[in-house]
């Protein structure tokens, strides 16, 4: 029951200066306001204090709630007894904030109503974000047309069949979201806002930014172990046979678990492992490697080839390019004199040109090309202008590949090395 003299169209005091503090009040309520706080020391301690809070909640990172994030709040706490002592209605106070703030929640559902035309959908504990089905593609991120979009739901066992799956996630800071592209015919359930239980296909392209404030990694779990990530992109892939799952990092860093293990096994930009039922994680490994061969039949051309031993498409640069992308490392050892202590000497890196073949254009060394597993791109170079006017000792030959390297998702720095090549210019 309400006191006489507490009506709930009173402007409560904290209210109104929280609204002096902010700046809120027109010019009559502030010098009247104003007036009573030179008369009244305790509100104007109240003052200083409301203006100490506000300042404190400026500091504080801006969090987005998830959708349906006090519904589920309240669930947890009811499962877990936390509302078991609570008695309703035992305190005057209790009752008079709970009627000021039904009558402030009145006014705000009717102006909604006003200004929206249509009553306001409270969201469902259990959506955590939206799926979008489209017709299947092979391409990476390429979208075909949108057959059905609806709501993305905890528990839920999802089987897109015949269509691709996008999915987005809010991460529970504002304007950021972690985003999935799931190929057909794959099985998965969301058992947690950041976990999804993946049974069988892929994970075409997984990027996931940072949650909120208290939010863990983004937990991928197959038949096989547990991917974790907390800020990157990259693709997981549960085998057609089922055998093993595939992992395949593009961009920050990944940690793949065992089944039943807690040993992570760090899985960075540019490297891919794979995990077998019972097994730890393999050693990651890059998904390209660079091979440098000398060429049947000539003396100064070397072959290079850069081959695709990782489980996704890669898009590579070929070797005519603005910035630098294949380069040669040169070292070789001091002609020998006695009493002299011989020294190795490495020259700057320098920037390799194909050499024209039959049948070859430049228009075949110029931009990217997709590389699929187990595919390659090959191009022979002349190390005559570094070899010719060397000294007669031995060199040692080394093509780094630096480019950028595309594989879902995203964007990474590649540093591929080929293994050394030892060219013996003494008896030349």
């Amino acid at each position: 029951m309400i006191d006489e003299d507490s009506k709930p169209t009173q402007a409560m005091m904290g209210a109104v200066l929280v609204s002096y503090a902010l700046g809120e009040l027109d010019a009559e309520e502030q010098s009247a306001l104003e007036k009573k706080l030179e008369q009244t020391p305790a509100l104007k301690t109240e003052l200083e204090e409301v203006r100490e809070h506000l300042k404190l909640h400026q500091e504080v990172r801006k969090v987005a709630p998830r959708r349906g994030s006090f519904e589920r709040l309240r669930a947890r706490m009811k499962r877990e007894g936390s509302f078991d002592g609570a008695v309703p209605g035992a305190h005057c106070m209790l009752r008079r904030s709970f009627m000021v703030a039904f009558a402030f929640g009145v006014i705000a559902v009717v102006l909604l109503a006003i200004f929206t035309g249509h009553a306001p959908a409270l969201a469902r504990p259990d959506v955590i974000g939206q799926i979008v089905y489209h017709n299947p593609t092979l391409a990476l991120g390429q979208r075909r047309a949108e057959v059905e979009r609806t709501e993305l739901l905890l528990r839920h066992e999802y089987t897109p069949g015949a269509y691709d799956a996008f999915l987005w996630l809010p991460t529970g800071q504002a304007n950021t979201y972690s985003s999935l592209e799931i190929v057909q015919n794959s099985v998965f359930t969301f058992t947690g806002p950041r976990n999804i239980e993946l049974k069988q296909g892929s994970i075409r392209r997984l990027e996931v930014r940072p949650g909120g404030i208290g939010d863990g990694p983004f937990i991928v779990t197959t038949p096989h172990g547990q991917v974790q990530v907390d800020d990157g992109g990259l693709t997981v892939t549960v085998t057609r046979d089922t055998a093993q799952t595939q992992i395949s990092v593009a961009e920050g860093t990944a940690r793949a678990y065992g089944l039943d293990s807690d040993r992570p096994f760090q899985v960075t930009a540019g490297n891919c492992t794979s995990i077998e039922r019972g097994k730890l994680p393999n050693p990651a490994r890059p998904m390209l490697e660079m091979l440098l061969a000398p060429r049947p039949g000539s003396e100064f051309e070397l072959e290079a080839t850069l081959v695709n031993t990782g489980f996704v498409p890669v898009r590579i640069a070929r070797a005519y390019s603005r910035v630098p992308v294949y380069l040669l490392h040169v070292s070789y050892t001091a002609e020998y004199e006695p009493g002299i202590q011989p020294e190795n000497t490495t020259l700057p890196p320098v920037q390799v040109t194909p050499k024209p073949e039959q049948g070859d254009s430049a228009a075949d060394h110029r931009g990217d090309t997709w590389l699929e597993p187990g595919k390659f791109y090959r191009f022979v170079f002349d190390v005559s202008p570094v070899l010719i006017n060397a000294p007669p000792v031995e060199f040692w030959l080394r093509l780094e590949y630096r480019g950028d390297l595309y594989a879902p998702p995203g964007q990474a720095k590649a540093r591929i090395h080929s293994r050394n090549l030892r060219v013996d210019m003494r008896n030349r």
